[in-house]
């Protein structure tokens, strides 16, 4: 191969990221479009739109793709990354390129009415609904193998552009997409930090730390009146509340204290801190003994 053509080959190099990027930039334009559409017309009918989506789907697809793909060579993914197809592209190889995109996609919705419609008795209808099964594993199958190709060669990044000769050039030579060591390095800290975190948080006994919280904030309840209140009976109404979670207690449990708890809060305190003391009284549960379910009576 000359050096002229590898200096043009070279001009015309478009990254495998670039080429991916701009098939999911191409779908997200069409889901922002579809979803203004389906705003504006939603007080026709919610039984209409749910009939006529796949057409509804079709017809966008369409337009998106007539003033795009074949009217300036490139999708709106690749207008944003400075991609195009080949001048030497035919714009009849285009058109039919964007009818397949939509019709592959229609029929695929449809394939249940197409196949009522041509065929009258239910054992054809399931012959052609299982030959329609197939075809579409078939499809997906090719897309794994083309796509394994893909990673090799770099071109071609669907079947349908591999089977058309579409192949995506650089718009502009001059700014073709790089991406930094430092970019890199940036975010393999931020994933190993993620990463750390995630390690780390479930080790930490958060509960010890609210309750230390809890304990250096003033308390509500006067120290003087503490004996007097020991000494009361415990009444379980609709103005109790839980001392850890501050709601109405859940199979209320009592701890040594004129105060009650919910099973899961007192238990998983005391499990995780042996020195809890009620945030309300200071007062220290001994021993997991005296733990033990209230049944008062409501007054």
């Amino acid at each position: 191969m000359s050096p002229d053509a590898d200096t043009a080959e070279e001009k015309g190099f478009v990254p495998r990221i670039s080429q991916l990027d701009s098939i999911i930039l191409t779908e997200e334009a069409y889901s922002l479009i579809k979803s203004q559409v389906l705003s504006a017309v939603k007080y026709a009918g919610q039984n209409v739109l749910t009939k006529l989506e796949p057409e509804i789907e079709a017809g966008l697809r369409y337009v998106l793709l007539r003033y795009t793909v074949q009217e300036a060579r490139r999708s709106v993914g690749q207008q944003l990354l400075q991609i195009k197809y080949e001048d030497s592209v035919p714009v009849r190889r285009l058109r039919h390129y964007v009818r397949l995109l939509v019709f592959v996609r229609w029929i695929r919705q449809r394939a249940g009415d197409v196949a009522a419609v041509f065929f009258k008795n239910e054992n054809a209808r399931v012959i052609a609904s299982r030959v329609v099964n197939q075809v579409e594993i078939l499809y997906k199958m090719a897309e794994v193998m083309n796509l394994l190709v893909f990673l090799h060669q770099g071109v071609y990044p669907s079947v349908i552009e591999r089977v058309l000769g579409l192949k995506p050039v650089s718009s502009s030579v001059g700014n073709v997409r790089t991406i930094s060591y430092v970019y890199f390095t940036r975010e393999l800290l931020w994933h190993g930090f993620a990463e750390l975190l995630a390690f780390v948080l479930p080790l930490i006994n958060l509960q010890y730390f609210h309750n230390v919280v809890r304990k250096m904030l003033p308390s509500s309840v006067d120290e003087e009146d503490d004996d007097n209140d020991i000494q009361q009976e415990i009444n379980f109404n609709h103005q109790t509340t839980c001392v850890v979670c501050n709601s109405l207690p859940i199979l209320p449990h009592n701890f040594g204290c004129q105060h009650l708890a919910c099973y899961y809060c007192i238990h998983s305190s005391y499990v995780s801190d042996p020195t809890f003391t009620c945030p309300l009284c200071d007062h220290t549960i001994e021993s997991k003994v005296q733990i033990i379910p209230m049944y008062t009576v409501e007054s």
